[in-house]
């Protein structure tokens, strides 16, 4: 897979996690020399919401810092600063040890993706140096019981600053020895925080993953889909031109207000493969013991990056799958990890990884559920192709090259379609028109409902059957047969193709109409046979014509005579049209002129074989 070069400056954000009063905020600002608390947290002595800082370390790279809320209330808070860490500062005070909230926050942390963890044992200077080992030695024992591994651990006093140096280098040492999170592959920020600046308009925070971000970058907000531009970027205080992830952002936005955002949605590139859904199939971290157990649907809070909502959870029995419902859609990406808490609780009911975004018919679920458990336990982007590819027979091939993928696929354009696939979805394509007979016409709109095939994916395979001479497009619907097709026209031509369409009857009078370099798109749909030219620079598009010949002959026999009355009674014709329409028959060889009458020379195939 085609992987972008690894900036050698280390950007991350860290965050911290533990029960309240333990002193996270104290240690934050010992830390990074800012406080975080807001004058209302400070009145009460919690933290109930997110709070951010930033520190150097030796080298000169910012980290950012994201203060979460400790006591139970505020959980919800606490996940939406989570998503986004490279990794977690798990506080413990010395004279308290652990508390049930900091398996909650660990478990959540853990539940979000976030794997590298430093145990702080803070106010080591409340106890004793007996104590403070016990302290330390039962914390490790349930970071391994959470983690399944034991952390680097520190001792710390934020008060008096003991060991906050020694902290500052272990996390630097920590972020650059960690492996890389996978996260999505364009630039995407779920939003914890909007306001209005004077002179910038609206103002989005939040933590910038996946790529880059520049001035002038046209976004996408989900859920709304609304099309925005970024106006102004700043990162820890800084007026940048370009930002890059991992890293705290606000960004300004021009083309939404502030009223129309709010905490939980997402800024995405016009590229990001992001899904705004309301059903999604899950992996859940379970037991292997409770795999089998009847397990009743349950209201769950769920949190997908800073979103948070309700939805119903629906175990699938024998796997570690479920899928949940959510009451309203959630902007989300394939891979990504996501928590459950019990409902009105601060419980963590399951983790796990979101394996399926796509909307799906319920007679494939089972071929699905089948793909998704056999899915490898650690995830990359090639899995989900492969998970599209075995499923659908195509996916897109965004991000590829051809040596990721075996023999038993084709590329086409921005998709990879296997060769089974293609087979069979040429034949289905061919029974649809034979069933429909010689005249039958079908939009690529119609061909994708009834094939279920994406219409992207299905345009290419009819461009196929094009080149092979077995369909052709007329007028946006497809037909069966040979001909030109008014898709390889230029966009100017289709325009005064449908101008022409439109003129009906009435002619289209190049005399009378300006349209920039017609005579040259005239020559050339009168070539490509679209359109038939009459006395006067007059035209008809070809079908057009075709059908009033069809009209004046319909019931004549070769030899037979006919006046104007008789064309102007079947065609309903003026005279200043008429004569063209006869001059140009008479061109075609249909009929001959004989004074005021015009004799019939041959016959439409249609009426011969009547006749």
């Amino acid at each position: 897979m085609n992987n972008p070069v690894k900036d050698a400056t280390l950007r991350a954000i860290i965050g911290t996690a533990g029960h309240v009063d333990h002193g996270k905020t104290a240690l934050i600002k010992s830390l990074t020399g800012m406080n975080t608390a807001r004058s209302h947290e400070e009145a009460r002595g919690m933290t109930l919401d997110l709070g951010f800082a930033h520190f150097n370390d030796d080298d000169g790279n910012t980290i950012g810092v994201i203060d979460v809320p400790g006591h139970e209330r505020f959980i919800r808070n606490m996940v939406a600063g989570v998503w986004s860490l490279d990794l977690v500062l798990l506080v413990v005070a010395a004279d308290e040890g652990w508390m049930p909230m900091t398996t909650e926050h660990l478990s959540v942390a853990k539940a979000m993706g976030v794997r590298n963890v430093i145990l702080c044992i803070n106010k080591c200077d409340t106890v004793d140096a007996d104590t403070l080992s016990l302290v330390e030695e039962d914390a490790l024992e349930h970071c391994m019981d959470i983690l399944g591994d034991i952390p680097e651990s520190i001792c710390v006093s934020a008060l008096n600053g003991d060991n906050v140096d020694a902290l500052r280098r272990l996390v630097a040492r920590q972020l650059l020895n960690a492996p890389e999170r996978v996260t999505a592959q364009h630039s995407h920020v779920y939003i914890d925080r909007v306001f209005t600046v004077n002179g910038i308009g609206t103002v989005v925070t939040g933590s910038l993953a996946g790529d880059s971000l520049k001035i002038g970058d046209r976004m996408k907000l989900y859920p709304s889909g609304k099309e925005v531009q970024v106006r102004t970027l700043q990162s820890y205080h800084q007026n940048l031109q370009e930002a890059h992830p991992v890293s705290r952002v606000a960004v300004g936005l021009k083309g939404v207000s502030r009223k129309e955002l709010e905490r939980g949605h997402c800024l995405v590139s016009l590229e990001s493969a992001c899904t705004l859904t309301d059903q999604l199939f899950v992996r859940m971290d379970m037991p292997e013991e409770d795999i089998n157990k009847n397990r009743k649907n349950r209201e769950v809070e769920v949190a997908v990056g800073t979103w948070h909502g309700l939805g119903q959870l629906v175990n699938i029995r024998g796997t570690r799958l479920g899928r949940l419902k959510l009451t309203t859609p959630a902007p989300c990406f394939w891979g990504q990890s996501l928590a459950m808490i019990r409902h009105g609780g601060s419980e963590l009911v399951y983790s796990g990884q979101i394996v399926w975004t796509d909307d799906i018919d319920v007679h494939r679920r089972k071929p699905l559920q089948k793909l998704l458990d056999n899915l490898p336990e650690q995830l990359e982007p090639l899995d989900q192709v492969r998970l599209r590819l075995n499923l659908h027979g195509y996916a897109p091939a965004t991000g590829l090259s051809e040596s990721d993928l075996g023999d038993d696929y084709r590329w086409q354009g921005e998709w990879i379609l296997s060769h089974s696939f293609i087979a069979d979805t040429l034949t289905k394509i061919m029974a649809l028109f034979e069933q429909g007979g010689e005249s039958a016409a079908m939009t690529l709109g119609e061909i994708s409902s009834r094939l279920k095939v994406e219409a992207a994916v299905l345009d290419l395979l009819l461009q196929q059957l094009k080149q092979e001479e077995k369909l052709f497009m007329k007028r946006d619907a497809w037909m069966q047969g040979t001909g030109a097709s008014e898709d390889d026209l230029g966009a100017d031509a289709r325009a005064l193709l449908k101008m022409i369409d439109e003129s009906g009857k009435n002619g289209f009078e190049a005399t009378k109409v300006k349209v920039p370099g017609a005579q040259k798109l005239l020559r050339n749909l009168v070539r490509q046979g679209f359109v038939t030219p009459f006395e006067g620079k007059i035209y008809y598009t070809t079908d057009l014509y075709n059908q009033l010949v069809q009209e004046i002959l319909k019931g004549l026999q070769v030899e037979e005579r006919f006046a104007l009355a008789h064309v102007k009674e079947r065609t309903g014709l003026s005279r200043k049209y008429m004569i063209p329409l006869l001059s140009r028959m008479e061109l075609d060889g249909w009929v001959r002129r004989d004074d005021n009458e015009r004799i019939v020379l041959k016959l439409p195939e249609a009426d011969r074989i009547a006749a």
